[in-house]
């Protein structure tokens, strides 16, 4: 049940001498293809990206045990099991949460300690597991960029509980205090402020700074799409005529400014949005055609579609095509973002409540989705990426996950041909 409601809460949101050595010949290597351009100072191309997301739920059960930090031998012991899964499996890239929710996975001047590795909202963090990561990673050859999130935030009461920060005395100045709430109690920045930006911006200096990561990603939470945002005031002293162009002008700053922080670094820069390609300008506020078109914005788009062939909105062949239709800037690569999660929802006979009659149990009758759609992805993309790393093996025994297991072989083939 646990498995169950953290699958759906992913489809409706989406010392040793030798510690760092793999568990499997050095020849194993030889699947690792690598990425499309590890970074803007190499400039190489030479394959196409195999990626996965590992988010805060995958690694949560890593860095934490028994009520504390995972004692370090055994987490370097567990991030070698996961990353030898990877190498073993094909996939040479890696993009790793480092900030979900306002937060930090590591020691910040900026964000309060992560949940995830501190146990709450703020507290001690015991070493450094995101050094560690990267060390072990890097070690096997697997490309990691960093993932934040900009604006989510964490929930009221963790903000105020931890009592401290710029986050906390924004929100405690009330009206016009840069943090909108939520019905359900989580906090977000407004994207009209500047200070939001700069804040967001300052947050990825420091990691890119700190941390020999080959690129910056953002994923899909812009303007919610759960409530509406109270910037009438904003919207009134901004000059423009439209809403919709205002929003959609304070996303474009904060991308822009990102890129801009990626760039100084020579890191990469992209994100992730929604796949529906036709709801993004006026339901998360994403300018996506002007992005495509211009210099500037991003260096890849990765669109999560996460749709069968038989979606009656949303089919994936003409999403697809579609999304590689908007990409005018021939500099910039299209990612394919793939969904392991509804794999694992359908062989649980749950419905694809959104993908129409013909299309509500594909996931649960077809198990060669992911591998058509990744078959399909090559002749139009540079790459994919699977959400997520628990989606197809368990966080701590490194073991298959049998509600995914069919696809993903059927997936990891192709990876390894």
């Amino acid at each position: 049940m646990k498995r169950l409601l953290f699958l759906l809460c992913f489809i409706f949101l989406c010392s040793c001498s030798a510690p760092y050595k793999s568990s499997f010949e050095e020849d194993r290597l030889f699947y690792v293809k690598r990425v499309s351009f590890k970074s803007k100072e190499t400039n190489v191309d030479d394959g196409f990206m195999n990626a996965i997301w590992v988010s805060q739920f995958d690694m949560h059960p890593i860095y934490r045990e028994s009520g504390k930090q995972r004692a370090r031998q055994d987490y370097i012991r567990l991030v070698g099991i996961m990353t030898d899964n990877l190498v073993r499996d094909g996939f040479d890239t890696i993009f790793l949460q480092v900030r979900p929710n306002g937060d930090s996975m590591f020691e910040s001047e900026i964000y309060p300690n992560s949940k995830y590795v501190a146990g709450c909202y703020g507290g001690e963090i015991e070493y450094d597991a995101v050094e560690t990561f990267l060390e072990i990673a890097k070690s096997k050859g697997i490309s990691v960029h960093a993932w934040i999130n900009p604006f989510r935030l964490c929930s009221e009461s963790e903000l105020l509980s931890n009592g401290d920060g710029i986050l906390y005395d924004w929100y405690t100045e009330g009206v016009g205090s840069r943090i909108e709430r939520a019905p359900d109690g989580l906090l977000y920045l407004d994207p009209a402020f500047e200070e939001a930006t700069e804040l967001i911006c300052r947050g990825a200096e420091e990691i890119l700074s700190k941390y020999d990561f080959d690129g910056l990603h953002i994923d899909d939470y812009f303007y919610p799409t759960e409530f509406e945002f109270d910037d009438e005031e904003s919207f009134l002293k901004s000059g423009f005529v439209d809403l919709g162009d205002f929003r959609r002008s304070n996303i474009n700053r904060t991308v822009k400014a990102l890129y801009e922080v990626a760039d100084k670094h020579g890191k990469l820069f992209g994100v992730s949005p929604a796949g529906n390609i036709y709801s993004l300008e006026n339901g998360w506020y994403v300018d996506i055609y002007t992005w495509l078109s211009s210099e500037g914005y991003v260096d890849y788009i990765m669109p999560q579609i996460y749709f069968g062939f038989k979606n009656a909105v949303c089919p994936f062949d003409e999403v697809l095509n579609d999304w590689a239709d908007a990409v005018k800037n021939e500099s910039i690569r299209l990612y394919i973002g793939l969904s392991g999660a509804k794999c694992a929802l359908g062989s649980e006979s749950i419905a694809d409540a959104f993908a129409g009659e013909d299309g509500r149990f594909e996931w649960r009758d077809e198990k060669d989705i992911l591998a058509r759609s990744y078959e399909l992805s090559l002749e139009s993309a540079d790459g994919v990426c699977v959400f997520s790393y628990s989606s197809f093996y368990d966080s701590i025994t490194g073991k298959d996950n049998p509600l995914c297991k069919e696809e993903k072989e059927n997936l990891i083939s192709l990876f390894l041909q």
